[in-house]
């Protein structure tokens, strides 16, 4: 061939030796890709992270567990409801009142909170798992809380305040001849019989049981058992059928209620008292008698 014929020959030829260049470029690109992918660490696979999570998995979270909340622990932060009602603790033969436009909240996440009913209702969402102690705030009553939860996955619901108000709270303090000390909470508690609750009419304590505190307290701050005309009565040596008992004047700290009789098992109550705090574990989460 002539030496113009092969120079238009290159020529030719030149954009077709260029794109088989091309295409072997990039299979082999594709190639060190997909040998690299499953590792996560390719600057491609880093690129990619807006669409994926790297980690060769698929889930979105980076964590390689599959469920998608990039903790590794499986639980994915399941929100549950918990769900009860606050109920104003009154005198023998009246009915309990309700707390209506009461703010309750959580102690350890005090983000939490909502506003309870005219019937004393309210609702929540926790995390499944969670450690909750429920906060009562409303005018004319005590700063309160309820006993320590850890919030199963089925949720909560009848979760109770039983709370006297401030008047009913000076009665009962003069009735048992004592001075309320700012600087302490007070604990109370029901020992209650299998399957009853404050929602049932009638006495629903486990009658003749003892309770306990631990750590333990001097003898001056209880246990004080009320008597069947639910009245905080000294001379009571066990529980009423009433159920109802109170320590009085009692340190801050962390505290566990335990409640025994023979032939009965009881759940106990984790109890985080505050200065000027009414921890109440009421039923039906109280010192509840087990089936």
């Amino acid at each position: 061939m002539t030496r113009t014929s092969c120079e238009h020959t290159r020529d030719t030829l030149r954009p077709m030796h260029e794109l088989r260049l091309r295409l072997l470029t990039t299979a082999f690109a594709l190639s060190m890709l997909n040998a690299c992918g499953d590792d996560g660490n390719s600057d491609d696979a880093v690129a990619m992270e807006t669409e994926g999570d790297g980690d060769g998995d698929g889930d979105g979270d980076g964590d390689g567990d599959g469920d998608g909340d990039g903790d590794g622990d499986g639980d994915g932060d399941n929100m549950v409801s918990v769900s009860g009602d606050a109920f104003a603790f009154t005198l023998p033969g009246q009915e309990y009142g309700r707390i209506d436009g009461a703010t309750i909240s959580v102690l350890e996440d005090p983000s939490i909170t909502t506003i309870s009913e005219a019937d004393g209702h309210f609702a929540l969402e926790l995390p499944e798992g969670a450690t909750a102690t429920f906060v009562l705030d409303a005018d004319g009553f005590p700063p309160a809380r309820t006993k320590t939860f850890t919030v199963p996955d089925t949720g909560l619901e009848r979760v109770t305040f039983q709370i006297p108000d401030d008047a009913l709270v000076d009665t009962l303090a003069a009735l048992l001849m004592i001075e309320l000390d700012p600087a302490a909470c007070q604990l109370v508690s029901t020992v209650t019989r299998v399957g009853k609750s404050i929602y049932d009419a009638g006495a629903h304590g486990e009658e003749g049981a003892i309770v306990t505190i631990d750590p333990p307290l001097p003898a001056e701050h209880g246990p004080i058992y009320f008597n069947s005309q639910v009245i905080p009565d000294p001379s009571l040596t066990e529980t009423s059928d009433d159920g109802g008992v109170l320590f009085t004047n009692v340190p801050p700290g962390v505290y566990t209620l335990r409640a025994s009789k023979d032939g009965v098992v009881f759940e106990d109550a984790i109890m985080q008292c505050e200065a000027g705090v009414l921890v109440n574990a009421s039923p039906p989460y109280g010192l509840q008698a087990l089936p």
